[in-house]
């Protein structure tokens, strides 16, 4: 989870099943799952109307919450959804763009928002009139289900944990650590992240993962393998309540990612999991379900690869074996995964044709029994 992967509101519970009747026509959906009794399905949830519509990055599902919460951006502005139902997030005066990072299960949401005097980190319940801004902090990435919000300030490199509009803790790194990034907290509220790092002898630095064991008051402990080169970086992206990380590793002069997971621990090495043949195994991880081992991400778009360069595809792996595709809206219309929940409903984006050609726009979307759905090797 980027957080507690969440789930909030009785009063939407029902609210979903309103929303899934609705599959978008170019998807065909598969037998349901005996399992989960989930109806396999690719579905498009309404949009927010404004100047950032349709516009790159604009429109994702994030994170989920209880029955059919769910929470992202629309129209480049913070927002959520209860089954198919858009809602604003209300901003404060001069505020004009920002997005939900996560919801928790009792319906705290987080994130950011945009105005005036900058970025600022917030926290917000379904109803409240107002958002509540967090103090000291131009971001917010996740919040677990006790209530304690992960995030920061990028401007001051710092790295908080908030309880309430109070923060209770200012997470630490070891020396020569700069430019700290959290992206995520679980139920034992074990923390992670990752930094820049120079060892103070090399002429080089690069992005490490880190990671604060919940119950200790320590500086961030190193994720393996640190490897301080003009190549290669690690960006961990969530955490589950089992202590397993996921994210990606970088190698710049190979415009590649790969995606990567670390087990508690922690005391070995990140493992690459194979990604998509179809795209050079290019990829990276964004989120991991609470208890299920689950994890969706994107495939990379293979630059000028011959014969042909494919889109951005969203993915997902089942914790082990190969990673999954998941069908897009249009053949020719890229998309990503963001947010999975231990019922495997996956959320993201997707386009309905090509943006590069000026054909395409993005929706927030939400697939239902994602791993049912999908097949090794398939493409679209």
């Amino acid at each position: 989870m980027r957080a507690s992967r969440s789930r909030a509101m009785a009063a939407t519970a029902l609210a979903l099943g309103a929303l899934l009747t609705t599959a978008h026509p170019a998807i065909a959906a598969e037998g349901p799952s005996p399992a989960s009794r989930c109806t396999p399905a690719l579905h498009v949830l309404d949009r927010l109307s404004g100047t950032g519509a349709g516009s790159w990055g604009s429109e994702s599902v994030n994170d989920f919450g209880t029955g059919g919460l769910s929470v992202g951006q629309s129209a480049g502005l913070p927002a959520y959804w209860t089954g198919g139902t858009v809602h604003r997030v209300p901003l404060p005066s001069g505020y004009d763009s920002g997005s939900v990072a996560a919801v928790n299960h009792r319906g705290l949401m987080v994130g950011s928002i945009q105005g005036p005097v900058g970025v600022a980190a917030f926290s917000y319940r379904a109803g409240a009139s107002a958002v509540r801004i967090l103090p000291g902090g131009t971001y917010a990435a996740d919040v677990n289900d006790l209530g304690t919000v992960a995030g920061g300030n990028d401007s001051s490199d710092t790295a908080y944990l908030w309880t309430g509009a109070a923060i209770t803790r200012t997470l630490t790194v070891k020396p020569g650590h700069t430019r700290v990034r959290v992206r995520g907290i679980n139920s034992r509220g074990t923390v992670i992240g990752y930094s820049w790092y120079w060892d103070g002898v090399s002429d080089v630095s690069g992005s490490v993962g880190l990671v604060w064991p919940g119950g200790t008051k320590g500086p961030g402990r190193d994720l393996k393998p640190i490897e301080i080169n003009t190549d290669t970086d690690w960006y961990p992206s969530a955490i589950d309540n089992h202590g397993r990380v996921v994210g990606e590793r970088t190698y710049h002069h190979q415009d590649l990612a790969a995606e990567t997971y670390w087990d508690a621990p922690y005391t070995k090495d990140g493992v690459q999991i194979p990604g998509l043949p179809a795209h050079e195994g290019k990829g990276w991880l964004n989120d991991i379900s609470p208890s299920s081992g689950v994890a969706v991400g994107t495939a990379m778009f293979p630059h000028g690869i011959p014969p042909i360069t494919l889109i951005d595809q969203a993915q997902i792996w089942p914790g082990s074996g190969p990673i999954r595709a998941l069908p897009g809206l249009a053949p020719d219309g890229p998309a990503g995964a963001e947010a999975v929940n231990d019922d495997a409903r996956a959320g993201g984006w997707a386009y309905d044709g090509d943006p590069y050609d000026g054909a395409g726009a993005p929706h927030p979307v939400i697939w239902t029994c994602a791993l049912s759905r999908t097949a090794v090797g398939k493409q679209r």
